[in-house]
């Protein structure tokens, strides 16, 4: 890991809390997971300020350098919390309180709504899982479409994003297929998932999965 990405605030739980039972040396490295990016945990290499150890129970400021920083560009920002763990173990939950790699900065002008999966409307989500059921490869999806949506502004829409899964999923083309044909023209995705070979449309992705068929066809 090389220099600092954002300085946080860390609240290590209490032993008692499940926390750990010894305390942390400064360059202790656990995982992170971010306010509202479940499907991505990376690494992040904590380096105490102004003291060498945290014991359980804790609360001081760090300096925070993580791995897989171009998965969150612009992503990040001011007062995001984080939870750093062991495993599958909670160890104690954080807060940024300055960003120091300035390509993980949040543009304030880009709506964190549009451009992180995990806040768009629930079905989406919920519809991936039902589908794959396995948290792996639910990660692995989401992930994809969550730098699709970050890498096309003209994708970063709940209509466009339920075409996406629906052709992928319903096995008419494989998904680099879809990724691809999004990134050409949108217009080819919502008219393979819209329409029917008569050019008819037949579903509304603008509705959630489950409504999305139009009602002459039901």
């Amino acid at each position: 890991m090389n220099g600092t990405d954002f300085i946080a605030e860390l609240d290590f739980l209490t032993t008692e809390k499940g926390g750990r039972k010894e305390y942390a040396k400064s360059g202790y490295r656990p995982h992170i997971e971010f306010e509202n990016y479940p499907e991505f945990l990376t690494s992040g290499q904590q380096t105490y300020i102004g003291q060498e150890i945290a014991k359980p129970g804790d609360k001081l400021k760090a300096e925070i350098a993580i791995l897989s920083t171009e998965y969150f560009e612009k992503r990040l920002n001011e007062n995001m919390e984080f939870k750093f763990c062991e495993g599958s173990k909670t160890i104690g939950y954080g807060r940024i309180l300055e960003i120091v790699n300035p390509n993980l900065k949040s543009d304030p002008n880009i709506k964190q709504e549009l451009i992180n999966l995990n806040l768009y409307p629930k079905d989406i989500i919920e519809k991936i899982k039902i589908i794959y059921g396995h948290f792996k490869t639910d990660s692995q999806i989401i992930s994809e479409l969550q730098k699709l949506i970050m890498s096309e502004v003209s994708l970063r829409s709940p209509r466009i994003i339920r075409s996406i899964i629906h052709l992928f999923t319903i096995g008419k083309m494989e998904r680099e297929k879809v990724f691809e044909m999004a990134k050409t023209d949108w217009r080819d995705i919502l008219m393979n998932a819209e329409y029917n070979k008569k050019e008819k449309r037949i579903r509304d992705f603008n509705n959630e999965f489950g409504n999305e068929k139009i009602e002459a066809y039901r």
